[in-house]
């Protein structure tokens, strides 16, 4: 084999591998895309699940007090309220007659959060409206559960990648080192 022939075969296998690389390197970025939109819809998805379960549980509470308003037992009313802004989670919940005026109320007894959700629920029997319930829920607190949540799974999918990776690795050598060896016949023993 001559030099000039020994060039073109380096060359030649550098090009080959370059594109190994590069092929490495573009599915690795995919790979870090579909994480990062994975992560990004996760996360608006769990944080809508928990908006959905304050506002059933503002919808149940509003069942209840359907029973309540029409009986006009303001105790009763009160008692829901107050078991309502017990929960970690509501800052304030209060019921208002069909003319928006408050019939009970109840503060929670925490600081007031900068950020609220507020989720106004009509108390109503088929088309006539007995009245409304107002809850309002901290913003921060609500979300802080999902982010929780959310964290410690990226922090377990990070592992995963790394574990892939390194599994792809251990497959190519494999792969590779299979490619290289050359087929001997057996020799026969005499």
């Amino acid at each position: 084999m001559t030099t000039a022939q020994h060039v073109i075969n380096i060359i030649k296998l550098v090009y080959r591998r370059g594109r190994r690389l590069l092929a490495a390197v573009l599915l690795l970025i995919l790979i870090e895309n579909f994480w990062s939109t994975m992560q990004e819809t996760s996360l608006a998805d769990l944080q809508a699940h928990s908006q959905q379960l304050v506002e059933l549980m503002a919808v149940q509470a509003g069942h209840e007090a359907r029973y309540w308003l029409i009986e006009n037992d303001v105790d009763k009313l009160q008692a829901l309220v107050e078991r309502l802004t017990q929960h970690r989670l509501v800052e304030y919940s209060a019921i208002y007659d069909s003319y928006g005026q408050k019939v009970v109320a109840a503060d929670a007894v925490t600081d007031k959060p900068e950020q609220v959700f507020v989720v106004i629920e009509e108390i109503r029997e088929d088309a006539l409206i007995h009245g409304y319930l107002h809850v309002t829920v901290n913003q921060p607190l609500l979300l802080a559960e999902p982010l929780a949540t959310h964290e410690y799974l990226t922090y377990y999918g990070q592992y995963l990648i790394i574990f892939a990776v390194v599994a792809g690795i251990l497959i190519t050598l494999t792969f590779n080192k299979w490619r290289y060896r050359r087929w001997r016949p057996p020799q026969s023993s005499q």
